[in-house]
């Protein structure tokens, strides 16, 4: 059986495709994974911040680049409908727990309303076939006892980013059976619950990856919030690779495939925090050790894991990245990037890798 790889890389080629937070930085790998693979794609995004991974790729030069909010209704309509597309990608959100917890009504017009405007645009559009929404492994109800969530499981949501994201998975659900799988029309309909996302470029200090690796540049002792914290991770490529999975699968057979899906590592990448600072001081060859802070706001569990068996046996999907091989490649994109290499080279010759171009 042929890889899902290999198959997203034909069946994207010349597929008109919309993606909404393309400018984010799972945004920006998912431009360039679509630039790669010969897809049309057409981006609507705000703006991208300052020396973000979007930028840093000249992802405007490489994607049909439409700067708008996805809550101003009119403009993300006119920009979806006009241009025609088969396949929706919804990534735009308020994706840092502590911003969505300082600024919470912004988070829900986001991320609600946001998600709301997107699918009332759709309704418009004829030619959508399938819409796939992302959300987090956050909608669960969590109740930290090392549980490994599947779907069908209660979901949640005891903060503001999380309960926002919950209410994602009903919007999509209410829309597709009110509107779009109907007698006169079978539009996929999917949300997608991925783990923690990792790969090199980020340039959002507040998170992990990249606090990491500037630690370790800076020579200076890495600040964790908690290194006993549990958590599922996953690479960018494996990630995108099962997204664009689900949007195929749905694509094809709406009916079977609509619903919702977890994306997630193996058993093997459901590890502490610790474990990944470990991994990477050394691959970057640094003798740093860590210290402990307590400035988050925002109440974390201690435990969280996705059960992917489903997708697995589903949609013949697998991660085909291990635990190490991701921390090696976004170490090493770090360095390159430090030796001047530029981004670009640098993910599209990963990209290239993943998918055997």
């Amino acid at each position: 059986m042929e890889k899902t790889s290999v198959l997203n890389k034909s069946f994207f080629k010349g597929k008109r495709v919309f993606v909404t937070g393309h400018t984010g930085f799972k945004g920006a790998w998912l431009t360039q994974i679509l630039h790669e693979l010969g897809a049309k794609t057409r981006g609507y995004s705000l703006a991208p911040e300052q020396n973000c991974l979007f930028e840093k790729i000249g992802g405007a030069n490489i994607v049909d680049h439409i700067e708008g909010d996805v809550r101003d209704c009119h403009k993300l309509a006119d920009a979806l409908v006009s241009f025609e597309p088969e396949i929706v990608l919804h990534f735009a959100a308020r994706a840092i727990v502590q911003d969505c917890f300082d600024e919470p009504h912004y988070a829900y017009e986001t991320n609600v309303m946001g998600t709301v405007n997107l699918f009332e645009a759709i309704r418009k559009c004829k030619s959508v076939k399938s819409v796939l929404i992302v959300t987090t492994d956050k909608v669960y109800e969590n109740k930290g006892d090392g549980a490994i969530y599947k779907v069908g499981d209660p979901l949640g949501g005891i903060d503001p980013y999380s309960a926002s994201k919950t209410c994602m998975e009903f919007i999509a659900d209410s829309y597709k059976n009110s509107y779009l799988q109907t007698e006169n029309r079978k539009v996929g309909v999917t949300t997608v619950r991925a783990s923690n996302v990792i790969a090199g470029g980020d340039h959002v200090q507040s998170r992990l990856i990249p606090s990491i690796l500037h630690g370790f540049a800076s020579g200076k002792p890495v600040e964790l919030r908690n290194p006993a914290q549990t958590r599922p991770w996953q690479s960018a490529l494996d990630a995108m690779n099962g997204y664009l999975s689900i949007a195929r699968k749905a694509y094809d057979e709406p009916e079977v495939f609509s619903g919702a899906w977890n994306i997630g590592p193996t058993k093997e990448g459901i590890c502490p925090v610790g474990t990944v600072f470990e991994k990477m001081r050394s691959y970057f060859d640094s003798s740093e050790s860590f210290e402990t802070v307590e400035k988050f706001k925002v109440k974390e569990s201690q435990t969280l894991g996705l059960d992917i068996e489903a997708s697995v046996k589903k949609l013949a999907w697998s991660p085909e990245q291990s635990l190490d091989k991701m921390l090696y490649d976004v170490t090493d994109y770090f360095k390159r990037q430090s030796q001047g290499e530029s981004e670009s080279e640098i993910c599209s010759r990963q990209i290239r890798e993943f998918f055997a171009m």
